[in-house]
């Protein structure tokens, strides 16, 4: 399947062994230097097939530690620092082969670095070939706040090979399948159904339907400044909840605990009807997601104040109500923390 994203001038393309696809893409490049960006974990599972896509390719690879930390200023500047003792130019490319951490180091790189370079993506986890790897959100993390220093800045390719996903633990899975999920909230109920009652995955058909969601709500929002928002549902709560864990928590399990929250608290508003609630509950157990965290409000608030979504101490919260609807709220810190003790589990 292809998916082309006029608006950027970018093509996805979403194949099963498909390492043949990606060498022809990158050969038709072949004046230019690469500097694959990947983590240790990544390059010691598919190192071979690495060297068989890059085969008579001039590349560098630099390898990060696994894991959200690695999202940090000091990776930035030995990856900026490399380029510049090897003569990267605006003819050259960064490839990001990994995770959403990888995808989310190399995009900001290749935004930044002469003012952008071309950037490829190749995710290597459902939840990056589903979020990250689309919508040109990139960014590092700064004095422990995620995502803090970042830009908008779009890949020049995506490639999307699901066989990578054969590698993955049932955790890792689920931590894209809670993003899926809130998508289908957002806009599919036929795609809620189907991940509510299916035992066994279609990959390609999720993915595809996955991108086109997240799709429809970038084109005409590539800034974050209207309809796009709706995709932060989960994420204000969510995002301190991953904080507070120490990263203990993976980013879909964080968003997925985000989505509970609100569900919860429209629930008990009377914004949502119990049976969306309960739904939404007998969803995420059955593909082991976490539906709670134990946390200080005071806490969360903390972390919130530094939130990118913060315009005037006021921040626009989702709020699912039923499957395919979502409302928008702007509210104060006092209502915030209210709405985020509503959503505390007290069953």
């Amino acid at each position: 399947m292809e998916i082309l994203v006029k608006e950027n001038n970018y093509k996805i393309n979403i194949e099963y062994k498909s390492d043949d696809k990606l060498r022809d893409f990158l050969r038709g490049r072949s004046e230019s230097k690469f500097l694959l960006i990947t983590d240790d974990n990544v390059f010691s599972l598919y190192e071979d097939r690495i060297k068989n896509i890059m085969k008579d390719l001039s590349y560098y690879v630099f390898k990060i530690v696994p894991g959200e930390r690695s999202k940090s200023i000091e990776n930035y500047i030995k990856i900026n620092k490399f380029l510049v003792e090897n003569n990267f130019n605006r003819g050259d490319a960064i490839i990001s082969f990994g995770g959403g951490v990888v995808g989310d180091l190399g995009g900001f790189v290749a935004s930044t670095y002469l003012r952008g370079i071309d950037f490829i993506a190749v995710p290597t986890t459902l939840l990056s070939m589903i979020d990250s790897s689309v919508g040109g959100k990139n960014g590092i993390n700064f004095m422990d706040l995620k995502n803090q220093v970042g830009s908008f800045y779009f890949p020049s390719y995506v490639h999307i090979d699901y066989s990578f996903l054969e590698t993955l633990d049932e955790r890792n899975i689920n931590n894209g399948l809670a993003e899926i999920f809130k998508y289908s909230v957002l806009k599919d109920r036929e795609l809620f159904d189907y991940l509510k009652s299916a035992d066994k995955i279609d990959y390609e058909e999720i993915i595809y339907k996955s991108l086109n969601i997240k799709l429809d709500f970038v084109r005409d929002d590539e800034r974050d400044k209207g309809k796009r928002q709706k995709l932060n549902l989960g994420h204000t709560i969510g995002h301190g909840i991953e904080s507070l864990s120490n990263y203990k928590l993976n980013h879909g399990e964080s968003i997925g605990i985000g989505t509970i929250y609100m569900a919860r608290a429209a629930y008990k508003l009377g914004l949502a009807k119990d049976e969306f609630y309960k739904d939404l509950i007998e969803a995420y157990k059955k593909h082991n997601l976490p539906i709670s965290y134990d946390f200080d409000t005071d806490k969360i608030l903390e972390v919130l104040k530094h939130d990118k979504k913060i315009k005037n101490n006021i921040i626009n919260l989702i709020i699912p109500t039923e499957i395919g609807q979502v409302i928008s709220k702007k509210m104060n810190f006092d209502d915030l923390r209210e709405f985020i003790e509503l959503g505390k589990d007290d069953d």
